[in-house]
């Protein structure tokens, strides 16, 4: 049985029904088998400002669009992996974005809320991002187990702006991953200039699969996504790559081939700075 890797670009707007509705026709054109691992990018079901968040956001693990996507991944057994969610916090005016995972069961079994929150100027038409007006940062690392035949693959979590710091990266490598998620909503600009290094970066340097699932195209307002979703070996290669638009892209995981590049180069062992 193969274990299959997989990332669905898409250019979600403000309207999370219209947002659940194009999940369903690329799910339905991607077509997973039983077992393989999917990932949504960043703010799937809305990308929008700071009150549409707050209006979509449910406690964790209890609301329809969490069903919705837990109905989806028992259809399709698969590992759904919902990239961001506004999830509800203490706080009433600020909330948490995070990652939701979701097992061919349909089982809620792992989530990890976004640490670090995008606060930068970008030369582009929106040129002011402040995440924490509106988001709280996490202070977990999260893991989960993908279980396939009679294997397990251990999948690190983390989401968009996460990528310009490798520690975190390391720190889920040095807790046994195999394969890295990164779920974004890269801009642009942002993503022409550093994306792609960035990626293949932290594949390089972490010996680890990597799924990158970027929102890709023009949205409403203006805001402008860099898409190139792209799934990347442990040694920096790009396997498969989508530049922009909707739709999907899937590859299978080669565990003799990481082992080997681990095992030719054993990284890990040799790092004098242990995360």
């Amino acid at each position: 049985m193969t274990f299959t890797l997989s990332a669905i670009q898409m250019v979600s707007g403000s309207d999370p029904s219209k947002n659940l509705a194009q999940i369903k026709v690329l799910l339905a054109t991607l077509s997973p088998t039983p077992g393989q691992l999917v990932l949504l990018p960043e703010n799937a079901l809305c990308l929008a400002a700071k009150d549409s968040y707050l209006a979509l956001s449910e406690n964790l693990g209890d609301g329809y669009y969490q069903t919705q996507l837990s109905a989806l991944a028992k259809h399709y057994q698969c590992y759904l992996v919902c990239g961001s969610f506004p999830i509800r916090s203490a706080q009433t005016d600020k909330i948490f974005s995070t990652c939701l995972v979701f097992s061919p069961l349909g089982e809620l079994i792992s989530f990890y809320h976004k640490i670090h929150l995008f606060d930068a100027q970008v030369t582009d038409s929106t040129g002011s991002y402040k995440e924490s007006d509106t988001f709280i940062p996490g202070q977990n690392v999260k893991l989960f187990n993908c279980d396939y035949a009679s294997d397990s693959v251990k999948v690190g979590l983390t989401i968009c702006y996460d990528l310009r710091f490798p520690g975190l990266f390391q720190t889920l490598r040095g807790q046994g991953a195999d394969v890295l998620l990164v779920p974004a909503a890269f801009t642009h600009t942002t993503g022409q200039a550093h994306w792609l290094p960035l990626l293949q970066a932290r594949a390089i340097e972490n010996q680890c699969y990597i799924i990158a699932a970027n929102q890709g195209g023009e949205h409403q307002g203006g805001r402008q996504t860099y898409g190139h979703s792209m799934i990347i070996s442990p040694w920096g290669e790009v396997l498969k790559q989508l530049e922009y638009g909707e739709g999907c892209i899937q590859y299978p995981f080669e565990k003799s081939s990481l082992q080997k590049i681990r095992l030719t180069m054993p990284i890990l062992a040799h790092n004098r700075f242990k995360p």
